[in-house]
């Protein structure tokens, strides 16, 4: 947005996209050649080797052993890795990478990371600002170049695919096939804590038939899950979540990167995690007239604010979300607070920057509104 803007004046225009997209190439390339020499080097150390066992665990040991650690260790062992991380996962993760944990590792970590790239080319194709093609290379290479993103393709991490999803749940609400987009909006479900907010948000937004359709295709899941691994291994799921603070150096879990962290947890994080959905919600239905992109922004937001267990490079996720707030044009104190949280949270890799984000939004609210209701209006007496 700001080379876009940038642009207009004639002493820059005819070379400031290209020098951006130079600088942020170059950037990516650097990223990106970390990212295969960990894949050449150190692929047994990335999260996919996680999902990988994880899976492994269900096909050898059966679906209701996911959560063995006797059985895990057994699968760790039998790849011949060193390292030895507890899986705190959804059964959904293990049945989506159950294809690629068929095949031997190295197989399904190439199948994976094409997978990964080919999310990732999606979500910047589908909501990308749409502009000139060098502007569009430009937003790709600025996203190759932030470290959330490289980090979360380095380390094979699932987070893109859930990017993927929302996108692709917009793109489908979009050219008006909301249960469709609803279906593929169950994805979430892979890493759910990083989107649990889009289908509530979407909700209030006024999208009930997309809310129909995630909800429909959650509850098959669930269904899926219970009769799978059983009310118990569900159980056990969330006992692990919910001790997860407690294996802050087995899973690599950064509290005080987290809004709740931040607060010191316990009563105080569940009043802020409650001001938090309360905000967000308001926002939400008081521009539900305001076009397709604002709830599922404002829901990723929320969702990435209310997580107590976050890793770094979750907040790739925010992708999508940045892209979609820039194509509502956002002017005035939102675009200033807007571009400072968005930039600021992808670059430090925590959500705590989307605070900015949200007061943009509650400082801009009154004029959103009122611009709605202008356009209502006149639509009701040309009527």
């Amino acid at each position: 947005m700001i080379a876009k803007r940038l642009e207009h004046l004639p002493a820059l225009k005819p070379w400031l996209p290209a020098a951006v997209l130079v600088i942020t190439g170059a950037l990516a390339l650097r990223n990106l050649v970390g990212v295969v020499h960990f894949a050449l080097h150190r692929a047994f150390e990335g999260d996919f080797a996680v999902y990988y066992i994880f899976a492994r665990v269900g096909i050898d040991h059966g679906w209701g052993s996911l959560y063995d650690y006797a059985a895990m260790r057994q699968e760790w062992l039998a790849l011949g890795s060193a390292f030895l991380y507890p899986a705190l996962y959804p059964p959904t993760l293990a049945w989506f990478v159950a294809p690629f944990a068929a095949l031997p590792f190295a197989a399904g970590y190439a199948l994976w990371n094409v997978v990964l790239v080919a999310s990732l080319l999606v979500t910047w194709w589908l909501t990308a600002p749409r502009s000139s093609r060098l502007i569009r290379l430009g937003h790709l290479a600025f996203a190759l170049a932030l470290p959330s993103i490289a980090f979360g393709l380095l380390l094979g991490q699932v987070v893109i695919v859930v990017a993927a999803a929302v996108s692709i749940c917009w793109w489908l609400l979009r050219y008006k096939r909301p249960f469709a987009a609803g279906l593929a909006l169950c994805l979430i479900a892979l890493k759910p804590q990083l989107a649990l907010m889009v289908p509530v948000a979407l909700l209030v937004g006024g999208q009930w038939r997309v809310f129909l359709g995630w909800a429909t295709g959650s509850l098959a899941m669930l269904g899926a899950a219970l009769a799978t691994i059983g009310f118990g291994g569900l159980q056990t799921y969330a006992i692990l979540l919910a001790g997860s603070a407690q294996y802050l150096g087995a899973m690599t879990v950064y509290p005080q990167l987290t809004l709740p962290g931040l607060v010191g947890g316990g009563f105080a994080a569940a009043v802020t995690q409650g001001l938090v959905i309360a905000i967000v919600l308001g926002l939400v239905w008081r521009r539900r007239g305001s076009g397709l992109e604002f709830p599922f922004v404002a829901g990723l937001c929320a969702s990435l604010l209310i997580a107590s267990f976050l890793h770094p490079q979750d907040v790739a996720v925010l992708l999508p979300a940045t892209w979609l707030w820039l194509r509502t044009d956002p002017r005035g104190a939102e675009r200033i607070l807007g571009l400072t949280g968005f930039t600021a949270a992808l670059v430090l890799t925590t959500p705590l920057p989307l605070l900015l984000v949200l007061a943009g939004w509650m400082v801009s609210d009154r004029t959103v509104v009122l611009s709605v209701s202008r356009r209502s209006g006149s639509s009701s007496s040309m009527a």
